[in-house]
Protein backbone atom coordinates (compact mmCIF):
# COMPACT_ATOMS: atom_id res chain seq x y z
CA UNK A 1 0.00 0.00 0.00
CA UNK A 2 1.47 3.39 -1.05
CA UNK A 3 2.47 6.28 2.00
CA UNK A 4 0.38 8.81 1.62
CA UNK A 5 2.32 12.35 0.91
CA UNK A 6 1.62 14.64 3.92
CA UNK A 7 4.24 17.31 2.24
CA UNK A 8 1.43 18.39 0.00
CA UNK A 9 -1.31 18.99 2.81
CA UNK A 10 -2.35 22.05 4.13
CA UNK A 11 -1.70 23.06 7.81
CA UNK A 12 -5.41 22.84 9.01
CA UNK A 13 -5.33 19.50 7.31
CA UNK A 14 -2.27 18.01 9.05
CA UNK A 15 -2.87 19.78 12.39
CA UNK A 16 -6.47 17.38 11.91
CA UNK A 17 -4.48 14.24 11.17
CA UNK A 18 -2.26 15.30 14.77
CA UNK A 19 -5.38 15.51 16.54
CA UNK A 20 -6.71 12.55 15.39
CA UNK A 21 -3.39 10.51 16.01
CA UNK A 22 -3.12 12.36 19.70
CA UNK A 23 -6.86 11.12 20.67
CA UNK A 24 -6.21 7.46 19.84
CA UNK A 25 -5.85 5.21 22.88
CA UNK A 26 -2.26 4.02 23.86
CA UNK A 27 -3.95 0.21 23.92
CA UNK A 28 -5.97 -0.49 20.53
CA UNK A 29 -6.49 -1.60 17.05
CA UNK A 30 -4.28 0.69 14.33
CA UNK A 31 -4.81 -0.97 11.46
CA UNK A 32 -3.91 0.08 7.59
CA UNK A 33 -7.68 0.74 6.54
CA UNK A 34 -8.05 0.26 2.86
CA UNK A 35 -8.05 3.15 1.22
CA UNK A 36 -9.73 1.85 -2.10
CA UNK A 37 -13.70 2.74 -2.15
CA UNK A 38 -15.61 -0.61 -1.08
CA UNK A 39 -18.43 -2.03 -3.82
CA UNK A 40 -20.92 -0.13 -1.24
CA UNK A 41 -19.06 2.92 -1.70
CA UNK A 42 -18.87 2.94 -5.72
CA UNK A 43 -22.62 2.55 -5.55
CA UNK A 44 -23.47 5.63 -3.43
CA UNK A 45 -21.19 7.97 -4.78
CA UNK A 46 -22.85 11.45 -5.35
CA UNK A 47 -26.11 9.25 -4.37
CA UNK A 48 -28.31 8.58 -0.55
CA UNK A 49 -29.56 5.56 -0.02
CA UNK A 50 -33.03 5.14 0.61
CA UNK A 51 -35.66 1.74 0.74
CA UNK A 52 -38.40 0.79 -2.24
CA UNK A 53 -40.78 -1.89 -1.24
CA UNK A 54 -41.36 -5.14 -3.71
CA UNK A 55 -45.14 -4.96 -3.41
CA UNK A 56 -45.40 -8.50 -4.84
CA UNK A 57 -43.57 -9.88 -1.45
CA UNK A 58 -45.76 -8.63 1.22
CA UNK A 59 -46.59 -11.52 3.42
CA UNK A 60 -49.30 -10.22 5.38
CA UNK A 61 -51.88 -13.33 8.15
CA UNK A 62 -52.65 -11.17 10.83
CA UNK A 63 -53.12 -7.81 11.16
CA UNK A 64 -53.18 -7.77 14.68
CA UNK A 65 -49.47 -8.29 14.69
CA UNK A 66 -46.41 -6.51 13.77
CA UNK A 67 -45.15 -5.92 10.41
CA UNK A 68 -41.60 -7.91 10.05
CA UNK A 69 -38.92 -6.32 7.65
CA UNK A 70 -36.63 -7.85 4.92
CA UNK A 71 -34.14 -5.14 3.50
CA UNK A 72 -32.29 -6.74 0.40
CA UNK A 73 -28.77 -4.32 -0.28
CA UNK A 74 -25.39 -4.27 1.01
CA UNK A 75 -26.18 -3.67 4.84
CA UNK A 76 -24.14 -0.57 5.09
CA UNK A 77 -27.11 1.04 3.17
CA UNK A 78 -29.69 -0.53 5.29
CA UNK A 79 -28.24 0.39 8.53
CA UNK A 80 -27.54 3.87 6.84
CA UNK A 81 -31.52 3.93 6.59
CA UNK A 82 -31.95 2.43 9.83
CA UNK A 83 -30.12 5.28 11.71
CA UNK A 84 -32.81 7.22 10.76
CA UNK A 85 -36.01 4.87 11.25
CA UNK A 86 -34.36 3.07 14.59
CA UNK A 87 -32.00 5.07 16.09
CA UNK A 88 -32.07 3.78 19.95
CA UNK A 89 -34.86 1.15 19.13
CA UNK A 90 -32.78 -1.57 18.64
CA UNK A 91 -33.10 -4.09 22.03
CA UNK A 92 -31.07 -6.82 20.60
CA UNK A 93 -28.56 -7.38 17.70
CA UNK A 94 -27.33 -10.88 16.94
CA UNK A 95 -24.82 -11.04 13.81
CA UNK A 96 -23.03 -13.77 12.53
CA UNK A 97 -20.39 -11.97 9.92
CA UNK A 98 -18.12 -13.20 7.24
CA UNK A 99 -15.19 -15.42 9.56
CA UNK A 100 -12.70 -13.93 6.78
CA UNK A 101 -11.07 -17.96 6.52
CA UNK A 102 -9.28 -17.21 3.38
CA UNK A 103 -11.81 -20.06 1.94
CA UNK A 104 -14.04 -17.65 -0.28
CA UNK A 105 -16.37 -16.60 2.83
CA UNK A 106 -15.61 -13.38 2.88
CA UNK A 107 -15.54 -10.71 0.04
CA UNK A 108 -13.82 -6.78 0.07
CA UNK A 109 -14.04 -4.53 -3.13
CA UNK A 110 -15.89 -6.87 -4.68
CA UNK A 111 -12.90 -9.60 -4.64
CA UNK A 112 -12.57 -12.75 -2.50
CA UNK A 113 -9.88 -12.47 -0.05
CA UNK A 114 -7.58 -15.23 0.80
CA UNK A 115 -4.82 -16.17 3.29
CA UNK A 116 -2.37 -15.07 1.02
CA UNK A 117 -3.51 -11.31 1.51
CA UNK A 118 -1.19 -9.46 3.43
CA UNK A 119 -3.89 -7.10 4.69
CA UNK A 120 -6.67 -9.60 4.92
CA UNK A 121 -6.76 -8.43 8.88
CA UNK A 122 -6.96 -4.81 8.10
CA UNK A 123 -9.76 -5.53 5.20
CA UNK A 124 -11.84 -7.02 7.55
CA UNK A 125 -11.19 -4.58 10.31
CA UNK A 126 -11.95 -1.73 8.06
CA UNK A 127 -15.42 -3.54 6.64
CA UNK A 128 -16.21 -4.35 10.59
CA UNK A 129 -15.17 -1.28 11.32
CA UNK A 130 -17.69 0.96 9.55
CA UNK A 131 -20.52 -1.55 10.40
CA UNK A 132 -20.51 -1.80 14.04
CA UNK A 133 -20.04 1.43 14.17
CA UNK A 134 -23.78 2.57 12.44
CA UNK A 135 -24.90 -0.02 14.55
CA UNK A 136 -24.22 0.74 17.73
CA UNK A 137 -26.20 3.93 17.30
CA UNK A 138 -29.33 1.97 16.61
CA UNK A 139 -29.28 0.11 19.82
CA UNK A 140 -31.11 0.98 22.84
CA UNK A 141 -29.59 2.21 26.01
CA UNK A 142 -30.89 -1.68 27.86
CA UNK A 143 -30.02 -3.45 24.78
CA UNK A 144 -27.23 -5.82 23.74
CA UNK A 145 -25.09 -7.24 20.84
CA UNK A 146 -24.58 -11.25 20.51
CA UNK A 147 -21.89 -10.82 17.45
CA UNK A 148 -20.81 -15.10 16.12
CA UNK A 149 -17.03 -15.43 15.09
CA UNK A 150 -14.14 -17.80 15.13
CA UNK A 151 -10.60 -18.40 15.92
CA UNK A 152 -9.51 -16.49 12.54
CA UNK A 153 -10.59 -12.65 13.63
CA UNK A 154 -11.55 -13.58 17.46
CA UNK A 155 -9.06 -11.63 19.03
CA UNK A 156 -9.02 -8.60 16.52
CA UNK A 157 -12.77 -8.49 16.96
CA UNK A 158 -12.46 -7.97 20.62
CA UNK A 159 -10.37 -5.27 20.40
CA UNK A 160 -12.22 -3.47 17.80
CA UNK A 161 -15.76 -3.91 20.15
CA UNK A 162 -13.69 -2.97 23.38
CA UNK A 163 -12.86 0.60 21.60
CA UNK A 164 -16.52 0.78 19.75
CA UNK A 165 -18.69 -0.09 22.62
CA UNK A 166 -16.24 0.21 25.48
CA UNK A 167 -14.05 -2.61 27.15
CA UNK A 168 -16.56 -1.64 30.38
CA UNK A 169 -19.76 -2.72 28.17
CA UNK A 170 -17.93 -6.02 27.34
CA UNK A 171 -20.02 -8.62 29.40
CA UNK A 172 -18.29 -12.48 28.45
CA UNK A 173 -17.16 -14.26 25.44
CA UNK A 174 -19.40 -17.69 25.49
CA UNK A 175 -17.83 -21.07 23.58
CA UNK A 176 -20.25 -22.79 21.62
CA UNK A 177 -19.57 -26.51 20.65
CA UNK A 178 -20.26 -26.73 17.12
CA UNK A 179 -19.24 -29.96 15.96
CA UNK A 180 -17.65 -33.61 17.72
CA UNK A 181 -13.93 -34.01 17.88
CA UNK A 182 -13.78 -37.23 15.80
CA UNK A 183 -15.58 -35.14 13.29
CA UNK A 184 -13.10 -34.49 11.37
CA UNK A 185 -13.58 -31.86 8.61
CA UNK A 186 -9.86 -31.64 7.17
CA UNK A 187 -7.16 -34.08 7.61
CA UNK A 188 -4.67 -32.03 6.91
CA UNK A 189 -5.12 -29.28 9.38
CA UNK A 190 -2.85 -29.11 12.79
CA UNK A 191 -5.76 -28.85 15.23
CA UNK A 192 -9.85 -29.89 14.27
CA UNK A 193 -11.48 -26.71 15.41
CA UNK A 194 -14.46 -27.77 17.87
CA UNK A 195 -16.18 -24.81 18.92
CA UNK A 196 -17.39 -21.18 18.12
CA UNK A 197 -17.26 -17.99 19.67
CA UNK A 198 -20.17 -15.59 20.83
CA UNK A 199 -19.18 -11.94 21.98
CA UNK A 200 -21.44 -10.12 24.41
CA UNK A 201 -21.55 -6.27 24.94
CA UNK A 202 -23.88 -4.07 26.28
CA UNK A 203 -24.79 -0.60 25.40
CA UNK A 204 -24.84 0.77 29.11
CA UNK A 205 -25.25 -0.26 32.44
CA UNK A 206 -28.80 -0.40 31.72
CA UNK A 207 -29.03 -3.90 29.90
CA UNK A 208 -29.36 -6.50 32.56
CA UNK A 209 -28.83 -10.27 31.31
CA UNK A 210 -31.36 -12.59 31.67
CA UNK A 211 -30.81 -15.00 34.48
CA UNK A 212 -31.81 -18.81 34.65
CA UNK A 213 -34.62 -19.52 37.06
CA UNK A 214 -34.64 -22.38 39.23
CA UNK A 215 -37.00 -24.04 42.22
CA UNK A 216 -35.64 -22.37 45.70
CA UNK A 217 -37.96 -24.58 48.03
CA UNK A 218 -36.27 -27.13 48.77
CA UNK A 219 -34.95 -27.93 52.28
CA UNK A 220 -32.32 -30.83 50.87
CA UNK A 221 -30.01 -29.21 52.30
CA UNK A 222 -30.88 -28.35 55.94
CA UNK A 223 -29.59 -31.78 57.31
CA UNK A 224 -27.49 -30.68 60.52
CA UNK A 225 -27.84 -29.96 64.09
CA UNK A 226 -25.45 -29.31 66.54
CA UNK A 227 -25.98 -30.55 70.08
CA UNK A 228 -24.13 -28.20 72.53
CA UNK A 229 -22.48 -30.72 75.27
CA UNK A 230 -21.60 -28.12 77.94
CA UNK A 231 -23.49 -25.36 79.30
CA UNK A 232 -20.79 -22.81 79.96
CA UNK A 233 -18.16 -22.93 77.20
CA UNK A 234 -15.34 -20.12 77.37
CA UNK A 235 -17.05 -16.81 76.20
CA UNK A 236 -14.83 -14.21 74.16
CA UNK A 237 -15.06 -10.64 72.85
CA UNK A 238 -15.09 -10.52 68.84
CA UNK A 239 -15.92 -7.62 67.38
CA UNK A 240 -18.29 -6.60 69.97
CA UNK A 241 -20.05 -9.82 70.15
CA UNK A 242 -20.11 -12.28 73.21
CA UNK A 243 -18.92 -15.51 70.87
CA UNK A 244 -19.04 -18.94 73.00
CA UNK A 245 -16.25 -21.73 71.97
CA UNK A 246 -16.47 -25.19 71.96
CA UNK A 247 -13.25 -27.61 72.27
CA UNK A 248 -14.28 -30.70 69.75
CA UNK A 249 -15.29 -33.32 72.71
CA UNK A 250 -17.96 -30.20 73.51
CA UNK A 251 -20.15 -30.50 70.66
CA UNK A 252 -21.64 -32.85 68.12
CA UNK A 253 -22.90 -32.25 64.79
CA UNK A 254 -25.82 -35.01 63.99
CA UNK A 255 -27.13 -35.73 60.97
CA UNK A 256 -31.16 -35.88 60.34
CA UNK A 257 -33.59 -36.14 57.92
CA UNK A 258 -33.94 -32.60 55.77
CA UNK A 259 -36.12 -29.93 57.87
CA UNK A 260 -37.00 -26.15 58.01
CA UNK A 261 -35.80 -26.79 61.47
CA UNK A 262 -32.28 -27.64 60.31
CA UNK A 263 -29.28 -26.30 59.47
CA UNK A 264 -27.52 -26.15 56.13
CA UNK A 265 -23.72 -26.06 56.21
CA UNK A 266 -21.26 -23.45 53.81
CA UNK A 267 -17.48 -23.63 53.01
CA UNK A 268 -15.96 -20.22 53.36
CA UNK A 269 -14.10 -20.07 50.36
CA UNK A 270 -13.52 -18.22 47.21
CA UNK A 271 -16.13 -14.88 46.99
CA UNK A 272 -17.57 -16.32 49.97
CA UNK A 273 -14.87 -15.17 52.58
CA UNK A 274 -15.49 -11.57 51.47
CA UNK A 275 -19.18 -12.31 50.25
CA UNK A 276 -21.50 -11.64 52.92
CA UNK A 277 -21.32 -11.00 56.86
CA UNK A 278 -20.49 -14.31 57.86
CA UNK A 279 -17.44 -15.13 55.37
CA UNK A 280 -15.71 -11.48 56.44
CA UNK A 281 -16.49 -12.37 60.40
CA UNK A 282 -15.11 -15.35 59.89
CA UNK A 283 -11.91 -14.45 57.88
CA UNK A 284 -11.35 -11.43 60.81
CA UNK A 285 -11.78 -12.93 63.98
CA UNK A 286 -11.61 -16.96 63.50
CA UNK A 287 -8.74 -17.71 60.27
CA UNK A 288 -5.47 -16.56 61.77
CA UNK A 289 -6.05 -18.55 64.53
CA UNK A 290 -7.30 -21.27 63.01
CA UNK A 291 -4.39 -23.41 62.89
CA UNK A 292 -4.30 -23.41 66.95
CA UNK A 293 -8.10 -24.50 67.28
CA UNK A 294 -8.64 -27.04 65.35
CA UNK A 295 -11.95 -28.08 64.98
CA UNK A 296 -13.26 -25.72 67.39
CA UNK A 297 -17.21 -24.54 67.01
CA UNK A 298 -17.96 -20.75 67.63
CA UNK A 299 -21.25 -19.53 68.36
CA UNK A 300 -21.71 -16.12 67.40
CA UNK A 301 -24.95 -13.95 68.90
CA UNK A 302 -27.57 -11.81 66.51
CA UNK A 303 -25.67 -12.74 63.24
CA UNK A 304 -27.80 -14.54 60.37
CA UNK A 305 -31.25 -13.64 58.90
CA UNK A 306 -33.55 -17.32 59.92
CA UNK A 307 -35.06 -18.44 62.38
CA UNK A 308 -31.93 -18.20 64.82
CA UNK A 309 -30.57 -15.43 66.86
CA UNK A 310 -26.61 -17.00 66.65
CA UNK A 311 -24.61 -18.53 63.82
CA UNK A 312 -22.15 -21.51 64.09
CA UNK A 313 -18.77 -21.62 62.79
CA UNK A 314 -16.45 -24.48 63.16
CA UNK A 315 -12.48 -24.44 61.90
CA UNK A 316 -10.50 -26.96 59.97
CA UNK A 317 -10.17 -30.39 62.07
CA UNK A 318 -7.24 -31.51 60.22
CA UNK A 319 -4.65 -29.96 57.70
CA UNK A 320 -5.56 -31.66 55.02
CA UNK A 321 -8.81 -29.09 55.36
CA UNK A 322 -7.81 -25.73 54.14
CA UNK A 323 -11.33 -23.69 54.54
CA UNK A 324 -13.65 -23.29 57.96
CA UNK A 325 -17.44 -23.72 57.33
CA UNK A 326 -20.62 -22.28 59.21
CA UNK A 327 -24.19 -23.60 59.54
CA UNK A 328 -27.50 -21.39 58.57
CA UNK A 329 -31.05 -21.86 58.85
CA UNK A 330 -33.62 -21.54 56.15
CA UNK A 331 -33.21 -17.49 55.26
CA UNK A 332 -36.73 -15.60 56.65
CA UNK A 333 -36.80 -13.53 53.11
CA UNK A 334 -35.56 -16.80 51.15
CA UNK A 335 -37.68 -16.98 48.05
CA UNK A 336 -39.52 -19.33 46.11
CA UNK A 337 -37.52 -18.94 42.79
CA UNK A 338 -33.60 -18.14 42.82
CA UNK A 339 -31.79 -16.68 39.82
CA UNK A 340 -28.51 -18.47 38.13
CA UNK A 341 -26.40 -16.77 36.07
CA UNK A 342 -25.62 -18.92 32.52
CA UNK A 343 -22.64 -20.29 32.01
CA UNK A 344 -20.03 -19.34 29.17
CA UNK A 345 -19.56 -22.65 27.49
CA UNK A 346 -22.87 -24.09 25.66
CA UNK A 347 -22.98 -27.60 23.82
CA UNK A 348 -24.90 -26.97 20.40
CA UNK A 349 -23.11 -30.16 18.64
CA UNK A 350 -25.96 -31.95 17.84
CA UNK A 351 -28.19 -28.90 16.98
CA UNK A 352 -25.67 -27.84 14.59
CA UNK A 353 -24.87 -30.93 13.08
CA UNK A 354 -28.64 -31.28 12.25
CA UNK A 355 -29.31 -27.47 10.83
CA UNK A 356 -29.38 -28.11 7.17
CA UNK A 357 -32.75 -28.15 6.02
CA UNK A 358 -34.68 -26.26 8.97
CA UNK A 359 -37.21 -23.48 7.97
CA UNK A 360 -37.32 -25.75 4.57
CA UNK A 361 -34.25 -24.15 2.61
CA UNK A 362 -30.94 -26.25 1.65
CA UNK A 363 -28.32 -24.08 3.05
CA UNK A 364 -25.46 -25.90 4.37
CA UNK A 365 -22.59 -23.52 5.45
CA UNK A 366 -22.75 -21.10 8.32
CA UNK A 367 -26.07 -21.77 8.94
CA UNK A 368 -26.85 -21.13 12.93
CA UNK A 369 -29.72 -23.27 14.28
CA UNK A 370 -33.01 -22.14 16.01
CA UNK A 371 -32.10 -23.28 19.37
CA UNK A 372 -29.04 -21.54 19.19
CA UNK A 373 -30.43 -18.28 17.94
CA UNK A 374 -33.42 -18.94 20.85
CA UNK A 375 -31.31 -19.32 23.91
CA UNK A 376 -29.61 -16.20 22.63
CA UNK A 377 -33.10 -14.06 22.57
CA UNK A 378 -33.35 -15.80 26.09
CA UNK A 379 -30.13 -14.51 27.85
CA UNK A 380 -30.72 -11.00 26.26
CA UNK A 381 -33.72 -10.49 28.53
CA UNK A 382 -36.48 -11.07 25.61
CA UNK A 383 -38.71 -13.45 27.69
CA UNK A 384 -40.04 -10.03 29.57
CA UNK A 385 -39.70 -7.94 26.17
CA UNK A 386 -43.08 -8.46 24.69
CA UNK A 387 -42.58 -6.26 21.96
CA UNK A 388 -38.53 -6.29 21.68
CA UNK A 389 -36.88 -5.57 17.94
CA UNK A 390 -34.26 -7.57 16.70
CA UNK A 391 -31.90 -6.83 13.94
CA UNK A 392 -29.38 -8.79 12.08
CA UNK A 393 -27.55 -7.40 8.96
CA UNK A 394 -25.95 -10.33 8.34
CA UNK A 395 -29.06 -12.40 7.91
CA UNK A 396 -27.98 -15.28 5.61
CA UNK A 397 -30.27 -17.71 5.85
CA UNK A 398 -33.11 -16.10 8.07
CA UNK A 399 -32.36 -17.82 11.14
CA UNK A 400 -33.02 -14.88 13.42
CA UNK A 401 -36.55 -14.24 11.99
CA UNK A 402 -37.24 -18.01 12.02
CA UNK A 403 -35.87 -18.32 15.84
CA UNK A 404 -37.80 -15.04 16.61
CA UNK A 405 -41.32 -16.10 15.33
CA UNK A 406 -40.57 -19.50 17.35
CA UNK A 407 -39.81 -17.56 20.45
CA UNK A 408 -43.22 -15.81 20.42
CA UNK A 409 -44.83 -18.65 19.91
CA UNK A 410 -43.23 -20.10 22.96
CA UNK A 411 -43.21 -16.90 25.32
CA UNK A 412 -45.91 -15.18 23.83
CA UNK A 413 -45.64 -11.28 22.68
CA UNK A 414 -45.08 -9.34 19.48
CA UNK A 415 -41.91 -8.91 18.72
CA UNK A 416 -40.39 -8.10 15.53
CA UNK A 417 -37.03 -8.29 13.29
CA UNK A 418 -35.30 -6.73 10.57
CA UNK A 419 -33.06 -8.46 8.33
CA UNK A 420 -30.98 -7.28 5.99
CA UNK A 421 -28.87 -9.20 3.57
CA UNK A 422 -27.28 -8.60 -0.05
CA UNK A 423 -28.12 -10.59 -2.83
CA UNK A 424 -25.25 -12.30 -3.64
CA UNK A 425 -25.76 -15.61 -5.48
CA UNK A 426 -29.42 -14.58 -5.17
CA UNK A 427 -29.52 -16.05 -1.36
CA UNK A 428 -32.12 -13.15 -0.46
CA UNK A 429 -34.65 -14.14 -3.26
CA UNK A 430 -33.85 -18.24 -3.04
CA UNK A 431 -32.78 -18.53 0.41
CA UNK A 432 -33.70 -15.83 2.70
CA UNK A 433 -37.38 -15.07 1.90
CA UNK A 434 -38.54 -18.14 1.14
CA UNK A 435 -37.66 -19.35 4.46
CA UNK A 436 -39.61 -16.46 5.76
CA UNK A 437 -42.53 -17.21 3.39
CA UNK A 438 -42.04 -21.44 5.07
CA UNK A 439 -42.42 -20.46 8.47
CA UNK A 440 -44.96 -17.79 8.19
CA UNK A 441 -47.31 -20.08 5.90
CA UNK A 442 -46.09 -23.20 6.25
CA UNK A 443 -44.36 -25.90 3.82
CA UNK A 444 -44.00 -29.31 3.13
CA UNK A 445 -40.77 -31.21 4.90
CA UNK A 446 -39.46 -33.73 2.99
CA UNK A 447 -40.52 -37.00 4.48
CA UNK A 448 -42.41 -35.68 7.30
CA UNK A 449 -45.40 -33.80 5.96
CA UNK A 450 -46.99 -30.49 6.73
CA UNK A 451 -44.64 -28.17 9.04
CA UNK A 452 -47.65 -25.42 10.38
CA UNK A 453 -46.81 -21.76 9.79
CA UNK A 454 -46.17 -19.46 13.02
CA UNK A 455 -48.06 -16.51 11.41
CA UNK A 456 -47.22 -13.04 10.91
CA UNK A 457 -46.56 -10.39 8.50
CA UNK A 458 -43.61 -9.45 6.27
CA UNK A 459 -42.60 -6.49 3.85
CA UNK A 460 -39.73 -6.90 1.45
CA UNK A 461 -37.49 -3.78 0.44
CA UNK A 462 -34.90 -2.95 -1.66
CA UNK A 463 -31.98 -0.33 -1.19
CA UNK A 464 -31.92 2.25 -3.84
CA UNK A 465 -30.52 5.38 -4.25
CA UNK A 466 -31.48 9.20 -4.60
CA UNK A 467 -28.90 11.22 -6.81
CA UNK A 468 -27.59 13.86 -5.12
CA UNK A 469 -28.65 16.92 -8.15
CA UNK A 470 -27.43 20.11 -8.67
CA UNK A 471 -27.75 21.48 -5.26
CA UNK A 472 -28.90 20.99 -2.16
CA UNK A 473 -32.61 21.74 -2.72
CA UNK A 474 -32.96 19.82 -5.16
CA UNK A 475 -31.57 16.80 -3.05
CA UNK A 476 -34.26 17.65 -0.69
CA UNK A 477 -36.73 17.95 -3.48
CA UNK A 478 -35.76 14.73 -4.64
CA UNK A 479 -35.01 12.34 -1.52
CA UNK A 480 -38.88 14.15 -0.20
CA UNK A 481 -40.66 12.13 -3.24
CA UNK A 482 -38.65 9.03 -2.51
CA UNK A 483 -38.58 8.75 1.38
CA UNK A 484 -42.56 7.60 2.16
CA UNK A 485 -40.83 3.74 2.82
CA UNK A 486 -38.58 5.45 5.43
CA UNK A 487 -41.44 7.18 7.00
CA UNK A 488 -43.47 4.16 7.51
CA UNK A 489 -40.57 1.84 8.61
CA UNK A 490 -39.82 4.78 11.17
CA UNK A 491 -43.38 4.84 12.55
CA UNK A 492 -44.45 1.41 11.99
CA UNK A 493 -47.36 2.43 9.75
CA UNK A 494 -47.73 0.89 6.81
CA UNK A 495 -51.32 0.65 5.43
CA UNK A 496 -52.22 3.13 2.89
CA UNK A 497 -55.70 4.52 3.11
CA UNK A 498 -55.88 7.69 0.90
CA UNK A 499 -53.30 8.86 -1.51
CA UNK A 500 -53.76 12.46 -3.70
CA UNK A 501 -51.21 14.23 -5.49
CA UNK A 502 -49.99 16.58 -2.40
CA UNK A 503 -50.59 14.02 0.05
CA UNK A 504 -50.77 10.56 1.12
CA UNK A 505 -52.45 8.84 4.83
CA UNK A 506 -51.39 5.36 6.34
CA UNK A 507 -52.62 4.40 9.38
CA UNK A 508 -51.87 0.33 11.42
CA UNK A 509 -52.41 -0.41 14.83
CA UNK A 510 -54.66 3.48 15.77
CA UNK A 511 -51.94 5.06 14.56
CA UNK A 512 -51.83 7.82 11.69
CA UNK A 513 -49.14 9.00 9.53
CA UNK A 514 -49.64 11.68 6.92
CA UNK A 515 -46.51 13.17 4.35
CA UNK A 516 -47.00 16.01 2.69
CA UNK A 517 -45.01 16.12 -0.57
CA UNK A 518 -45.79 19.76 -1.67
CA UNK A 519 -43.64 23.34 -0.97
CA UNK A 520 -46.95 25.14 -1.62
CA UNK A 521 -49.52 24.61 1.05
CA UNK A 522 -52.72 24.48 -1.61
CA UNK A 523 -53.47 20.74 -0.27
CA UNK A 524 -53.04 21.54 4.13
CA UNK A 525 -57.01 22.47 3.92
CA UNK A 526 -57.63 19.19 2.29
CA UNK A 527 -55.38 17.43 4.38
CA UNK A 528 -56.40 18.77 7.98
CA UNK A 529 -60.23 18.14 6.73
CA UNK A 530 -59.52 14.57 6.47
CA UNK A 531 -57.47 14.08 9.35
CA UNK A 532 -59.45 15.75 11.74
CA UNK A 533 -62.04 12.86 10.38
CA UNK A 534 -59.97 10.06 11.66
CA UNK A 535 -59.66 8.49 15.49
CA UNK A 536 -55.94 8.08 17.07
CA UNK A 537 -52.61 9.17 17.49
CA UNK A 538 -51.48 11.50 14.43
CA UNK A 539 -48.49 12.52 13.18
CA UNK A 540 -47.76 14.81 10.21
CA UNK A 541 -44.43 14.65 7.61
CA UNK A 542 -44.51 18.00 5.79
CA UNK A 543 -41.96 18.90 3.03
CA UNK A 544 -39.94 22.25 3.79
CA UNK A 545 -36.54 23.66 2.21
CA UNK A 546 -36.28 25.67 5.41
CA UNK A 547 -33.60 23.78 7.77
CA UNK A 548 -35.13 25.34 10.81
CA UNK A 549 -38.54 23.54 10.32
CA UNK A 550 -42.14 24.55 9.60
CA UNK A 551 -43.64 27.71 9.44
CA UNK A 552 -46.53 27.57 12.32
CA UNK A 553 -48.64 30.18 10.49
CA UNK A 554 -49.59 27.45 8.09
CA UNK A 555 -50.40 24.93 10.94
CA UNK A 556 -53.08 27.38 13.24
CA UNK A 557 -55.33 25.12 14.95
CA UNK A 558 -54.40 21.80 13.85
CA UNK A 559 -54.88 20.10 17.33
CA UNK A 560 -53.70 16.18 18.08
CA UNK A 561 -51.27 16.03 15.32
CA UNK A 562 -47.43 15.91 15.87
CA UNK A 563 -45.64 17.65 12.79
CA UNK A 564 -42.65 16.80 11.52
CA UNK A 565 -40.58 18.58 8.68
CA UNK A 566 -38.86 16.04 5.96
CA UNK A 567 -36.18 16.08 4.84
CA UNK A 568 -33.77 18.02 6.47
CA UNK A 569 -33.86 15.02 9.76
CA UNK A 570 -33.06 12.38 6.88
CA UNK A 571 -30.31 14.70 5.62
CA UNK A 572 -28.59 15.18 8.80
CA UNK A 573 -28.10 11.80 9.71
CA UNK A 574 -26.84 11.17 5.91
CA UNK A 575 -24.25 13.97 6.37
CA UNK A 576 -22.87 12.11 10.05
CA UNK A 577 -22.38 8.99 7.87
CA UNK A 578 -21.50 10.04 4.53
CA UNK A 579 -20.86 13.85 4.54
CA UNK A 580 -22.69 14.77 1.49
Amino acid sequence: MAKKDYSQLKKDDLIKIIEKLESRKKYGLIWDEEKTKEQFEKDAENALPVLKEVKGKEIKTDTSKPTNILIEGDNYHALSVLNFTHQGKIDVIYIDPPYNTGNKDFKYNDQWIDKEDTYRHSKWLTFMNKRLRLAKNLLSDDSAIFISINEEEFAHLKVLCDEIFGDSNYLTTFTIKVRHEDRILKGDKDFHEVVEYLLLYRKSEQFKPYKRKKDNTSNDEYIYEIKELVKNPKMLLMGKKEVSIFHPDQYEIVKKKSSENNLKKINIRGSIKEGNSSGRFYMKYLEPNASKNKGFLFKVPEMGNDQFDFRYFITPKTGKLLNGSYFQGVPTNRKDIKEVPYPNYFDFENEFNNVGYEGGVDFRNGKKPIVFIQKILEMANLIDKKDAVVLDFFAGSGSVGHALLNFNKDFGGNRSFILCTNNENNICETITYPRMTHIVNGYEKPKRGRVDGLGGNLKYFKTQFVKKGINKDDLKMRITKECTELLCLREGIFDETKKTDEYRIFTQHGKVMAVYYALERNGLKSLKKALDAMAGEKILYCFTLDPLGLDEHDFNRWEGVQLEPIPQKILDIYEEIYEY
